[in-house]
Protein backbone atom coordinates (compact mmCIF):
# COMPACT_ATOMS: atom_id res chain seq x y z
CA UNK A 1 0.00 0.00 0.00
CA UNK A 2 0.96 3.63 -0.45
CA UNK A 3 3.08 4.82 2.47
CA UNK A 4 1.48 7.99 3.79
CA UNK A 5 2.67 10.46 6.40
CA UNK A 6 0.12 9.98 9.21
CA UNK A 7 0.23 13.53 10.55
CA UNK A 8 -0.41 14.94 7.07
CA UNK A 9 -3.23 12.45 6.54
CA UNK A 10 -4.94 13.50 9.78
CA UNK A 11 -4.65 17.19 8.90
CA UNK A 12 -6.02 16.65 5.43
CA UNK A 13 -8.99 14.61 6.51
CA UNK A 14 -9.87 17.11 9.23
CA UNK A 15 -9.86 19.76 6.52
CA UNK A 16 -11.83 17.88 3.89
CA UNK A 17 -13.96 15.16 5.44
CA UNK A 18 -16.88 17.36 6.46
CA UNK A 19 -17.04 19.00 3.03
CA UNK A 20 -16.49 15.89 0.94
CA UNK A 21 -18.46 13.21 2.71
CA UNK A 22 -21.37 15.43 3.68
CA UNK A 23 -21.26 17.21 0.31
CA UNK A 24 -20.88 14.31 -2.10
CA UNK A 25 -22.38 11.27 -0.46
CA UNK A 26 -25.26 12.91 1.41
CA UNK A 27 -26.11 14.84 -1.73
CA UNK A 28 -26.13 11.65 -3.78
CA UNK A 29 -28.56 10.00 -1.38
CA UNK A 30 -30.86 13.01 -1.61
CA UNK A 31 -30.44 13.22 -5.38
CA UNK A 32 -31.90 9.72 -5.75
CA UNK A 33 -35.26 11.11 -4.65
CA UNK A 34 -34.92 14.50 -6.32
CA UNK A 35 -32.96 14.15 -9.56
CA UNK A 36 -32.01 17.50 -11.07
CA UNK A 37 -32.52 16.79 -14.75
CA UNK A 38 -34.17 18.02 -17.91
CA UNK A 39 -35.26 16.24 -21.05
CA UNK A 40 -36.15 18.23 -24.14
CA UNK A 41 -38.94 16.65 -26.15
CA UNK A 42 -38.46 17.59 -29.78
CA UNK A 43 -37.66 16.13 -33.16
CA UNK A 44 -34.00 17.06 -32.64
CA UNK A 45 -31.46 15.25 -30.54
CA UNK A 46 -32.20 15.72 -26.86
CA UNK A 47 -30.06 15.29 -23.78
CA UNK A 48 -30.72 14.72 -20.09
CA UNK A 49 -28.48 16.36 -17.53
CA UNK A 50 -28.10 15.26 -13.94
CA UNK A 51 -25.99 16.92 -11.27
CA UNK A 52 -23.75 14.11 -10.03
CA UNK A 53 -21.24 16.09 -7.96
CA UNK A 54 -22.36 19.35 -6.36
CA UNK A 55 -19.94 22.30 -6.66
CA UNK A 56 -17.69 21.61 -3.65
CA UNK A 57 -14.17 21.47 -5.11
CA UNK A 58 -11.78 24.39 -5.51
CA UNK A 59 -10.74 23.16 -8.96
CA UNK A 60 -11.37 20.16 -11.20
CA UNK A 61 -9.98 18.76 -14.44
CA UNK A 62 -12.27 17.43 -17.16
CA UNK A 63 -13.11 13.73 -17.12
CA UNK A 64 -10.78 11.51 -19.10
CA UNK A 65 -10.84 7.72 -19.30
CA UNK A 66 -13.70 7.69 -16.80
CA UNK A 67 -11.98 9.69 -14.05
CA UNK A 68 -11.48 13.33 -13.11
CA UNK A 69 -8.81 15.02 -11.01
CA UNK A 70 -10.26 17.17 -8.21
CA UNK A 71 -8.49 19.72 -6.01
CA UNK A 72 -9.19 21.15 -2.57
CA UNK A 73 -7.43 23.64 -0.31
CA UNK A 74 -6.62 26.41 -2.79
CA UNK A 75 -4.93 29.30 -1.02
CA UNK A 76 -4.34 32.76 -2.45
CA UNK A 77 -0.66 33.77 -2.21
CA UNK A 78 -0.64 37.56 -1.74
CA UNK A 79 3.10 37.84 -2.22
CA UNK A 80 3.26 35.89 -5.49
CA UNK A 81 -0.32 36.81 -6.53
CA UNK A 82 -1.62 33.44 -7.70
CA UNK A 83 -3.57 30.48 -6.37
CA UNK A 84 -1.67 27.63 -4.74
CA UNK A 85 -3.32 24.21 -4.91
CA UNK A 86 -3.04 22.00 -1.84
CA UNK A 87 -4.60 18.54 -2.16
CA UNK A 88 -5.38 16.45 -5.23
CA UNK A 89 -7.68 13.41 -5.48
CA UNK A 90 -9.51 11.39 -8.13
CA UNK A 91 -13.23 10.76 -8.60
CA UNK A 92 -15.17 8.40 -10.84
CA UNK A 93 -18.39 9.15 -12.72
CA UNK A 94 -20.54 8.55 -9.66
CA UNK A 95 -18.65 11.28 -7.82
CA UNK A 96 -16.98 8.75 -5.51
CA UNK A 97 -13.46 9.60 -4.36
CA UNK A 98 -11.46 6.63 -5.62
CA UNK A 99 -8.22 8.30 -4.52
CA UNK A 100 -8.40 10.56 -1.43
CA UNK A 101 -7.48 14.24 -1.41
CA UNK A 102 -3.98 13.75 -0.04
CA UNK A 103 -1.68 14.15 -3.03
CA UNK A 104 0.44 17.18 -3.86
CA UNK A 105 -0.47 16.75 -7.51
CA UNK A 106 -1.93 14.21 -9.90
CA UNK A 107 -0.21 14.51 -13.26
CA UNK A 108 -2.18 12.06 -15.40
CA UNK A 109 -4.43 9.01 -15.49
CA UNK A 110 -3.36 6.35 -18.00
CA UNK A 111 -5.22 3.19 -18.98
CA UNK A 112 -3.27 0.39 -20.60
CA UNK A 113 -4.55 -3.17 -21.00
CA UNK A 114 -7.65 -2.11 -19.03
CA UNK A 115 -5.51 -1.24 -16.00
CA UNK A 116 -5.60 2.30 -14.59
CA UNK A 117 -2.27 3.89 -13.66
CA UNK A 118 -2.07 7.25 -11.87
CA UNK A 119 1.03 9.43 -12.07
CA UNK A 120 0.98 11.37 -8.80
CA UNK A 121 3.14 13.47 -6.47
CA UNK A 122 3.24 12.98 -2.70
CA UNK A 123 5.52 14.82 -0.26
CA UNK A 124 7.28 16.39 -3.23
CA UNK A 125 8.13 13.10 -4.97
CA UNK A 126 6.62 11.35 -7.99
CA UNK A 127 5.26 7.81 -7.99
CA UNK A 128 2.78 5.63 -9.88
CA UNK A 129 -0.21 4.06 -8.10
CA UNK A 130 -3.35 2.14 -9.00
CA UNK A 131 -6.93 3.03 -8.06
CA UNK A 132 -6.53 1.32 -4.68
CA UNK A 133 -3.58 3.54 -3.82
CA UNK A 134 -1.14 0.63 -4.14
CA UNK A 135 2.30 1.70 -5.27
CA UNK A 136 3.34 0.47 -8.70
CA UNK A 137 6.39 2.69 -8.34
CA UNK A 138 7.16 4.25 -4.92
CA UNK A 139 7.10 8.00 -4.26
CA UNK A 140 10.84 8.50 -4.57
CA UNK A 141 11.27 10.03 -8.03
CA UNK A 142 11.97 13.66 -8.97
CA UNK A 143 10.00 13.34 -12.22
CA UNK A 144 7.84 10.79 -14.07
CA UNK A 145 6.56 11.23 -17.59
CA UNK A 146 4.21 8.62 -19.09
CA UNK A 147 3.63 8.11 -22.79
CA UNK A 148 1.59 5.15 -23.99
CA UNK A 149 2.65 2.36 -21.60
CA UNK A 150 6.22 3.54 -20.99
CA UNK A 151 7.26 5.76 -18.10
CA UNK A 152 10.48 7.79 -18.11
CA UNK A 153 11.74 8.13 -14.54
CA UNK A 154 14.17 10.65 -13.05
CA UNK A 155 15.75 10.11 -9.65
CA UNK A 156 17.65 12.78 -7.76
CA UNK A 157 18.51 16.33 -8.78
CA UNK A 158 21.32 18.25 -10.46
CA UNK A 159 24.54 16.39 -11.24
CA UNK A 160 23.42 13.47 -9.03
CA UNK A 161 20.41 12.72 -11.25
CA UNK A 162 19.76 9.26 -12.71
CA UNK A 163 17.09 8.02 -15.10
CA UNK A 164 15.28 4.80 -15.98
CA UNK A 165 12.58 3.40 -18.25
CA UNK A 166 9.60 1.44 -16.87
CA UNK A 167 6.97 -0.58 -18.73
CA UNK A 168 3.49 -0.26 -17.19
CA UNK A 169 2.17 -3.38 -18.94
CA UNK A 170 4.82 -5.77 -17.65
CA UNK A 171 5.54 -3.69 -14.51
CA UNK A 172 9.23 -4.21 -15.16
CA UNK A 173 12.16 -1.88 -15.78
CA UNK A 174 13.21 -1.68 -19.41
CA UNK A 175 16.22 0.36 -18.35
CA UNK A 176 17.16 0.22 -14.64
CA UNK A 177 17.76 3.43 -12.72
CA UNK A 178 21.40 4.53 -12.74
CA UNK A 179 22.72 3.48 -16.14
CA UNK A 180 21.95 6.86 -17.71
CA UNK A 181 21.91 10.40 -16.43
CA UNK A 182 18.80 11.33 -18.45
CA UNK A 183 16.36 9.80 -20.93
CA UNK A 184 14.56 11.87 -23.53
CA UNK A 185 10.76 11.83 -23.05
CA UNK A 186 10.15 12.74 -26.71
CA UNK A 187 10.59 9.41 -28.43
CA UNK A 188 9.55 8.37 -31.92
CA UNK A 189 9.60 5.26 -34.08
CA UNK A 190 10.43 3.23 -30.96
CA UNK A 191 13.66 5.12 -30.31
CA UNK A 192 14.84 7.72 -27.84
CA UNK A 193 18.06 9.38 -26.71
CA UNK A 194 19.87 8.65 -23.46
CA UNK A 195 22.56 10.72 -21.76
CA UNK A 196 25.67 10.13 -19.72
CA UNK A 197 26.10 13.07 -17.35
CA UNK A 198 28.84 15.58 -16.56
CA UNK A 199 31.26 12.96 -15.21
CA UNK A 200 31.25 11.41 -18.69
CA UNK A 201 31.58 14.74 -20.54
CA UNK A 202 27.89 14.72 -21.52
CA UNK A 203 27.70 11.96 -24.12
CA UNK A 204 24.55 10.78 -25.89
CA UNK A 205 23.29 7.63 -27.55
CA UNK A 206 20.10 6.01 -28.88
CA UNK A 207 18.14 3.14 -27.32
CA UNK A 208 15.23 0.94 -28.37
CA UNK A 209 12.47 1.77 -25.87
CA UNK A 210 10.92 -1.69 -26.27
CA UNK A 211 13.87 -3.55 -24.76
CA UNK A 212 16.35 -0.89 -23.64
CA UNK A 213 19.00 -2.04 -26.12
CA UNK A 214 21.70 0.55 -26.76
CA UNK A 215 21.80 0.96 -30.55
CA UNK A 216 24.74 3.36 -30.76
CA UNK A 217 27.95 3.97 -28.86
CA UNK A 218 27.71 6.79 -26.32
CA UNK A 219 29.86 9.14 -28.38
CA UNK A 220 27.52 11.92 -29.51
CA UNK A 221 27.78 15.36 -27.97
CA UNK A 222 24.07 16.11 -28.31
CA UNK A 223 20.78 14.91 -29.62
CA UNK A 224 20.30 17.47 -32.37
CA UNK A 225 17.10 19.46 -32.18
CA UNK A 226 14.55 17.51 -30.13
CA UNK A 227 16.04 14.18 -31.17
CA UNK A 228 12.95 13.00 -33.04
CA UNK A 229 13.43 10.40 -35.77
CA UNK A 230 11.67 11.24 -39.02
CA UNK A 231 11.33 8.54 -41.66
CA UNK A 232 13.87 6.54 -39.69
CA UNK A 233 16.57 9.23 -39.74
CA UNK A 234 17.90 11.70 -37.22
CA UNK A 235 20.68 14.30 -37.08
CA UNK A 236 23.44 14.08 -34.46
CA UNK A 237 26.70 15.81 -33.50
CA UNK A 238 30.04 14.24 -32.66
CA UNK A 239 33.42 15.55 -31.54
CA UNK A 240 36.34 13.48 -32.81
CA UNK A 241 38.97 15.89 -31.53
CA UNK A 242 38.82 18.21 -34.54
CA UNK A 243 35.74 20.12 -33.46
CA UNK A 244 32.05 19.26 -33.43
CA UNK A 245 30.81 17.78 -36.71
CA UNK A 246 27.30 16.79 -37.83
CA UNK A 247 25.96 13.68 -39.51
CA UNK A 248 22.96 11.36 -39.67
CA UNK A 249 21.89 8.08 -38.07
CA UNK A 250 19.25 5.60 -39.18
CA UNK A 251 16.69 3.98 -36.89
CA UNK A 252 19.06 1.13 -36.02
CA UNK A 253 21.81 3.53 -34.94
CA UNK A 254 23.93 3.15 -38.07
CA UNK A 255 25.77 6.25 -39.30
CA UNK A 256 24.40 6.67 -42.82
CA UNK A 257 26.68 9.62 -43.54
CA UNK A 258 30.15 10.56 -42.50
CA UNK A 259 30.32 13.08 -39.67
CA UNK A 260 31.96 15.75 -41.79
CA UNK A 261 29.42 18.56 -41.86
CA UNK A 262 29.73 21.91 -40.11
CA UNK A 263 26.00 21.78 -39.44
CA UNK A 264 22.88 20.16 -40.88
CA UNK A 265 19.11 20.43 -40.87
CA UNK A 266 16.86 17.48 -40.05
CA UNK A 267 15.42 15.18 -42.71
CA UNK A 268 11.86 16.26 -43.41
CA UNK A 269 11.40 13.84 -46.26
CA UNK A 270 14.21 12.44 -48.40
CA UNK A 271 16.48 15.49 -48.29
CA UNK A 272 18.35 17.44 -45.66
CA UNK A 273 20.48 20.56 -45.73
CA UNK A 274 24.16 20.09 -44.94
CA UNK A 275 26.94 22.66 -44.52
CA UNK A 276 30.58 21.98 -45.42
CA UNK A 277 33.38 24.56 -45.13
CA UNK A 278 30.79 27.25 -44.48
CA UNK A 279 28.66 26.49 -47.55
CA UNK A 280 25.25 24.81 -47.65
CA UNK A 281 23.99 22.12 -49.97
CA UNK A 282 21.36 19.38 -50.06
CA UNK A 283 21.99 15.67 -49.40
CA UNK A 284 19.87 12.53 -49.80
CA UNK A 285 19.34 9.75 -47.28
CA UNK A 286 22.64 8.10 -48.24
CA UNK A 287 24.66 11.26 -47.74
CA UNK A 288 25.05 12.02 -51.46
CA UNK A 289 24.94 15.68 -52.44
CA UNK A 290 21.92 16.61 -54.54
CA UNK A 291 23.01 20.24 -54.48
CA UNK A 292 26.73 20.75 -53.91
CA UNK A 293 27.72 22.89 -50.88
CA UNK A 294 28.04 26.29 -52.53
CA UNK A 295 25.42 28.57 -50.93
CA UNK A 296 25.70 30.73 -47.85
CA UNK A 297 22.19 30.35 -46.45
CA UNK A 298 20.00 27.38 -45.59
CA UNK A 299 16.76 29.19 -44.77
CA UNK A 300 15.26 28.66 -48.18
CA UNK A 301 16.38 25.04 -48.44
CA UNK A 302 14.98 24.22 -45.04
CA UNK A 303 11.64 25.71 -45.95
CA UNK A 304 11.14 23.41 -48.91
CA UNK A 305 13.04 20.27 -47.93
CA UNK A 306 9.88 18.51 -46.71
CA UNK A 307 8.18 18.66 -50.13
CA UNK A 308 8.01 15.40 -52.07
CA UNK A 309 7.30 16.76 -55.55
CA UNK A 310 9.36 19.93 -55.85
CA UNK A 311 11.68 21.15 -58.53
CA UNK A 312 12.87 24.57 -57.43
CA UNK A 313 14.73 25.72 -54.33
CA UNK A 314 15.47 29.29 -53.22
CA UNK A 315 19.18 29.68 -52.57
CA UNK A 316 21.33 32.61 -51.45
CA UNK A 317 24.86 33.69 -52.17
CA UNK A 318 26.61 36.81 -50.89
CA UNK A 319 23.35 38.10 -49.44
CA UNK A 320 21.35 37.79 -52.67
CA UNK A 321 18.73 35.20 -53.54
CA UNK A 322 18.10 33.12 -56.64
CA UNK A 323 16.33 29.87 -57.56
CA UNK A 324 17.97 26.50 -58.16
CA UNK A 325 16.51 24.04 -60.71
CA UNK A 326 16.75 20.54 -59.20
CA UNK A 327 16.25 18.75 -62.53
CA UNK A 328 18.77 20.70 -64.59
CA UNK A 329 21.17 21.18 -61.65
CA UNK A 330 21.63 24.85 -62.44
CA UNK A 331 20.43 28.29 -61.43
CA UNK A 332 17.05 29.00 -62.98
CA UNK A 333 17.03 32.55 -61.57
CA UNK A 334 20.34 34.31 -60.78
CA UNK A 335 21.19 35.76 -57.38
CA UNK A 336 19.74 39.23 -57.87
CA UNK A 337 16.86 39.38 -55.36
CA UNK A 338 16.68 40.55 -51.78
CA UNK A 339 14.48 37.58 -50.95
CA UNK A 340 12.48 34.67 -52.34
CA UNK A 341 9.39 34.78 -50.18
CA UNK A 342 7.67 31.65 -51.47
CA UNK A 343 7.58 29.23 -54.40
CA UNK A 344 4.41 27.68 -55.78
CA UNK A 345 4.73 25.35 -58.79
CA UNK A 346 6.77 27.37 -61.33
CA UNK A 347 6.16 30.73 -59.68
CA UNK A 348 8.35 32.57 -57.19
CA UNK A 349 7.32 35.52 -55.04
CA UNK A 350 10.35 37.82 -55.05
CA UNK A 351 11.45 41.24 -53.92
CA UNK A 352 14.49 43.44 -54.43
CA UNK A 353 16.41 45.03 -51.59
CA UNK A 354 15.11 44.61 -48.02
CA UNK A 355 11.75 43.42 -46.72
CA UNK A 356 10.22 46.87 -47.04
CA UNK A 357 10.76 46.95 -50.80
CA UNK A 358 8.03 46.06 -53.26
CA UNK A 359 7.32 42.46 -54.23
CA UNK A 360 6.05 40.65 -57.30
CA UNK A 361 5.68 37.18 -58.83
CA UNK A 362 8.12 35.70 -61.31
CA UNK A 363 7.52 32.82 -63.71
CA UNK A 364 10.67 30.78 -63.09
CA UNK A 365 10.62 29.03 -66.47
CA UNK A 366 10.28 32.21 -68.55
CA UNK A 367 11.97 34.61 -66.08
CA UNK A 368 9.09 37.02 -66.73
CA UNK A 369 6.89 38.80 -64.21
CA UNK A 370 3.37 37.45 -63.89
CA UNK A 371 2.67 40.01 -61.20
CA UNK A 372 4.92 43.06 -61.55
CA UNK A 373 6.78 44.51 -58.59
CA UNK A 374 4.46 46.89 -56.83
CA UNK A 375 2.98 45.13 -53.82
CA UNK A 376 4.05 45.59 -50.21
CA UNK A 377 3.49 42.04 -48.98
CA UNK A 378 2.55 38.61 -50.23
CA UNK A 379 1.23 36.74 -47.25
CA UNK A 380 -0.10 33.18 -47.18
CA UNK A 381 -0.69 31.13 -50.33
CA UNK A 382 -4.22 29.87 -49.70
CA UNK A 383 -4.27 27.05 -52.24
CA UNK A 384 -4.77 26.82 -56.00
CA UNK A 385 -2.12 29.52 -56.34
CA UNK A 386 -4.08 32.22 -54.52
CA UNK A 387 -2.19 34.59 -52.25
CA UNK A 388 -3.17 37.32 -49.77
CA UNK A 389 -1.52 40.53 -50.94
CA UNK A 390 -1.28 44.08 -49.61
CA UNK A 391 -0.76 47.50 -51.16
CA UNK A 392 0.25 50.71 -49.47
CA UNK A 393 1.66 51.29 -45.99
CA UNK A 394 -0.07 50.78 -42.69
CA UNK A 395 -1.60 53.91 -41.30
CA UNK A 396 -1.84 55.40 -44.79
CA UNK A 397 -3.28 53.78 -47.93
CA UNK A 398 -2.92 50.14 -46.85
CA UNK A 399 -5.42 47.75 -48.46
CA UNK A 400 -5.54 44.00 -49.01
CA UNK A 401 -6.76 41.78 -51.81
CA UNK A 402 -6.31 38.30 -53.29
CA UNK A 403 -4.25 37.51 -56.41
CA UNK A 404 -3.82 34.34 -58.44
CA UNK A 405 -0.02 34.23 -58.65
CA UNK A 406 -0.12 31.89 -61.68
CA UNK A 407 -1.98 34.37 -63.88
CA UNK A 408 -1.73 37.69 -62.09
CA UNK A 409 -5.52 37.94 -62.04
CA UNK A 410 -6.98 39.88 -59.12
CA UNK A 411 -9.46 37.57 -57.39
CA UNK A 412 -10.52 40.05 -54.71
CA UNK A 413 -10.07 43.79 -55.26
CA UNK A 414 -7.81 45.85 -53.00
CA UNK A 415 -10.64 47.34 -50.96
CA UNK A 416 -10.27 45.47 -47.65
CA UNK A 417 -8.73 46.65 -44.40
CA UNK A 418 -7.55 43.12 -43.62
CA UNK A 419 -7.87 39.57 -44.94
CA UNK A 420 -7.07 36.55 -42.82
CA UNK A 421 -5.74 33.13 -43.68
CA UNK A 422 -8.59 30.74 -44.46
CA UNK A 423 -10.49 29.99 -41.26
CA UNK A 424 -12.48 26.93 -42.27
CA UNK A 425 -11.99 23.55 -43.90
CA UNK A 426 -14.16 24.79 -46.78
CA UNK A 427 -11.51 27.35 -47.85
CA UNK A 428 -13.42 30.31 -46.44
CA UNK A 429 -11.51 33.58 -46.04
CA UNK A 430 -12.32 36.19 -43.40
CA UNK A 431 -12.14 39.85 -44.46
CA UNK A 432 -12.43 43.20 -42.69
CA UNK A 433 -13.98 46.30 -44.24
CA UNK A 434 -14.07 49.98 -43.26
CA UNK A 435 -11.59 49.78 -40.38
CA UNK A 436 -9.38 52.77 -39.55
CA UNK A 437 -5.72 52.94 -38.62
CA UNK A 438 -4.84 54.39 -35.24
CA UNK A 439 -1.38 55.38 -33.99
CA UNK A 440 -0.86 53.40 -30.79
CA UNK A 441 1.71 53.97 -28.07
CA UNK A 442 2.99 51.59 -25.43
CA UNK A 443 5.90 52.44 -23.16
CA UNK A 444 7.21 55.00 -25.66
CA UNK A 445 6.97 52.66 -28.66
CA UNK A 446 4.56 53.64 -31.44
CA UNK A 447 2.90 51.53 -34.12
CA UNK A 448 -0.27 51.53 -36.21
CA UNK A 449 -3.22 49.27 -35.42
CA UNK A 450 -6.64 48.75 -36.96
CA UNK A 451 -9.74 49.96 -35.15
CA UNK A 452 -13.39 49.27 -35.86
CA UNK A 453 -14.64 47.91 -39.13
CA UNK A 454 -16.82 44.89 -39.82
CA UNK A 455 -16.00 41.32 -40.74
CA UNK A 456 -17.41 39.11 -43.47
CA UNK A 457 -16.54 35.92 -45.36
CA UNK A 458 -15.50 35.27 -48.96
CA UNK A 459 -14.72 32.13 -50.94
CA UNK A 460 -11.57 31.39 -52.96
CA UNK A 461 -13.16 33.02 -55.99
CA UNK A 462 -13.38 36.39 -54.24
CA UNK A 463 -17.15 36.17 -53.82
CA UNK A 464 -18.48 37.67 -50.61
CA UNK A 465 -20.60 34.85 -49.24
CA UNK A 466 -21.27 36.65 -45.95
CA UNK A 467 -21.29 40.46 -46.14
CA UNK A 468 -19.29 42.60 -43.70
CA UNK A 469 -21.85 42.77 -40.90
CA UNK A 470 -20.09 41.56 -37.79
CA UNK A 471 -17.74 42.91 -35.16
CA UNK A 472 -16.05 39.51 -35.03
CA UNK A 473 -16.08 36.12 -36.76
CA UNK A 474 -14.34 32.98 -35.57
CA UNK A 475 -14.35 29.38 -36.71
CA UNK A 476 -16.73 27.16 -34.72
CA UNK A 477 -16.66 23.86 -36.57
CA UNK A 478 -16.62 22.92 -40.28
CA UNK A 479 -19.13 25.13 -42.10
CA UNK A 480 -20.23 27.06 -38.99
CA UNK A 481 -18.93 30.33 -37.52
CA UNK A 482 -19.35 32.20 -34.25
CA UNK A 483 -20.25 35.82 -34.97
CA UNK A 484 -20.90 38.90 -32.90
CA UNK A 485 -22.34 42.25 -33.93
CA UNK A 486 -20.95 45.46 -32.46
CA UNK A 487 -22.26 44.39 -29.08
CA UNK A 488 -21.51 41.63 -26.61
CA UNK A 489 -24.02 39.17 -28.04
CA UNK A 490 -22.88 36.17 -30.07
CA UNK A 491 -24.49 33.64 -32.37
CA UNK A 492 -23.69 31.07 -35.03
CA UNK A 493 -24.10 31.33 -38.80
CA UNK A 494 -23.48 28.81 -41.55
CA UNK A 495 -21.38 29.20 -44.66
CA UNK A 496 -24.32 30.80 -46.49
CA UNK A 497 -24.70 33.48 -43.82
CA UNK A 498 -27.89 31.93 -42.44
CA UNK A 499 -28.38 32.21 -38.68
CA UNK A 500 -28.15 28.79 -37.04
CA UNK A 501 -28.06 29.96 -33.42
CA UNK A 502 -29.65 33.37 -32.71
CA UNK A 503 -27.34 36.29 -31.91
CA UNK A 504 -28.40 36.51 -28.29
CA UNK A 505 -25.72 34.68 -26.32
CA UNK A 506 -23.00 36.13 -24.10
CA UNK A 507 -20.67 33.15 -24.49
CA UNK A 508 -20.31 30.23 -26.92
CA UNK A 509 -17.82 27.50 -26.13
CA UNK A 510 -15.44 25.72 -28.47
CA UNK A 511 -15.08 22.16 -29.72
CA UNK A 512 -11.31 22.42 -29.65
CA UNK A 513 -9.82 19.87 -27.29
CA UNK A 514 -6.53 18.09 -26.57
CA UNK A 515 -5.95 14.73 -28.19
CA UNK A 516 -7.92 11.99 -26.47
CA UNK A 517 -10.62 14.29 -25.10
CA UNK A 518 -13.88 13.81 -26.99
CA UNK A 519 -16.09 16.90 -26.69
CA UNK A 520 -19.70 16.07 -27.54
CA UNK A 521 -21.42 19.32 -26.55
CA UNK A 522 -20.16 22.82 -25.80
CA UNK A 523 -21.81 25.34 -23.45
CA UNK A 524 -23.54 28.62 -24.19
CA UNK A 525 -24.50 31.42 -21.82
CA UNK A 526 -27.31 33.94 -22.14
CA UNK A 527 -27.60 37.10 -20.07
CA UNK A 528 -24.19 37.02 -18.39
CA UNK A 529 -21.62 39.81 -18.07
CA UNK A 530 -17.81 39.81 -18.26
CA UNK A 531 -16.18 41.25 -15.13
CA UNK A 532 -12.46 41.79 -14.44
CA UNK A 533 -11.16 40.44 -11.14
CA UNK A 534 -9.43 37.67 -9.25
CA UNK A 535 -10.32 34.13 -10.32
CA UNK A 536 -9.43 30.61 -9.24
CA UNK A 537 -8.67 29.12 -12.66
CA UNK A 538 -6.21 31.82 -13.74
CA UNK A 539 -2.51 31.16 -13.12
CA UNK A 540 -1.81 34.73 -12.05
CA UNK A 541 -5.14 34.95 -10.25
CA UNK A 542 -6.69 37.65 -12.40
CA UNK A 543 -8.75 37.71 -15.57
CA UNK A 544 -12.22 38.30 -17.01
CA UNK A 545 -14.96 36.24 -15.35
CA UNK A 546 -18.40 35.65 -16.80
CA UNK A 547 -21.00 36.31 -14.13
CA UNK A 548 -24.74 35.84 -14.16
CA UNK A 549 -26.95 34.52 -16.90
CA UNK A 550 -28.00 30.93 -17.52
CA UNK A 551 -26.24 28.07 -19.29
CA UNK A 552 -27.16 25.47 -21.88
CA UNK A 553 -25.44 23.21 -24.42
CA UNK A 554 -25.25 23.10 -28.20
CA UNK A 555 -24.07 20.29 -30.48
CA UNK A 556 -21.77 20.37 -33.49
CA UNK A 557 -24.68 21.46 -35.70
CA UNK A 558 -25.28 24.54 -33.55
CA UNK A 559 -28.56 23.14 -32.21
CA UNK A 560 -29.55 24.03 -28.67
CA UNK A 561 -29.92 20.52 -27.23
CA UNK A 562 -30.00 21.51 -23.55
CA UNK A 563 -31.98 24.72 -22.92
CA UNK A 564 -30.43 27.79 -21.34
CA UNK A 565 -31.64 27.21 -17.79
CA UNK A 566 -28.64 25.78 -15.94
CA UNK A 567 -27.98 27.99 -12.91
CA UNK A 568 -24.18 27.97 -12.62
CA UNK A 569 -21.51 30.66 -12.76
CA UNK A 570 -19.53 28.77 -15.42
CA UNK A 571 -19.85 25.52 -17.38
CA UNK A 572 -17.23 23.52 -19.28
CA UNK A 573 -17.84 21.41 -22.41
CA UNK A 574 -19.14 17.85 -22.14
CA UNK A 575 -16.10 15.55 -22.10
CA UNK A 576 -16.45 11.80 -21.58
CA UNK A 577 -20.17 12.34 -20.87
CA UNK A 578 -19.50 14.81 -18.02
CA UNK A 579 -19.32 18.59 -17.77
CA UNK A 580 -17.55 20.52 -15.04
CA UNK A 581 -19.75 23.25 -13.52
CA UNK A 582 -18.89 26.10 -11.16
CA UNK A 583 -20.96 27.99 -8.60
CA UNK A 584 -19.68 30.49 -6.00
CA UNK A 585 -16.09 29.65 -6.86
CA UNK A 586 -16.55 25.89 -6.37
CA UNK A 587 -16.61 23.14 -8.98
CA UNK A 588 -18.66 20.00 -9.48
CA UNK A 589 -19.95 17.87 -12.37
CA UNK A 590 -23.12 17.15 -14.25
CA UNK A 591 -23.67 14.06 -16.40
CA UNK A 592 -25.11 14.83 -19.83
CA UNK A 593 -26.49 11.95 -21.87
Amino acid sequence: MCKINKSKLLTVFCFTSAIIFLGVFVFQNEAQNNVFEYEEVSAQLHYIYTEIVPPIYDMVHDFHNGYAIVIMGNVWNDEREYWESSFYGLIDKTGTLVLPLIYDRIESVVITNNIVFVNAVYDGNFGIINLHGDEILPFIYSRISIRYDVAVLSYGEGDDRAAGLFCLTSKEFIVPIGIYFAINTLYSEGRTWVTLGPANAWRWGVIDINNGELLTPMVYVSRAGNGIFRNGLVRAHRDDGNGIRSGFLDIDGNEITEFIYDDASGFWNIFAGASYNGRWGLIDTEGNYIIAPMFDSMSGLQQYAWCSDFRYFPVSLNGQWGVWDMIRSELAIPHIYGGIIDIYDNFAIVHYGNWNDLSGVLNIETAEYVVPLGYMRFYNILGNGLALVSKGTRGNDYKMGVIDIRTGNIIADFIYSDINWRIDENDVIKFLSDAEWELLNWDGEEWYGLSGGRWGLMDLYGNEIVPALYGGIQHFIAGLFIVEPHSLNMGIINIRGEIVLPLEYTYIGSFWHPRGFDIVLTPVNKGGQWVWGRKDDSYDGYGYTLTGGKWGFIDTSGNLVVPVELDYDFVNPVVDGMAAVMRDGRWGFIAVR
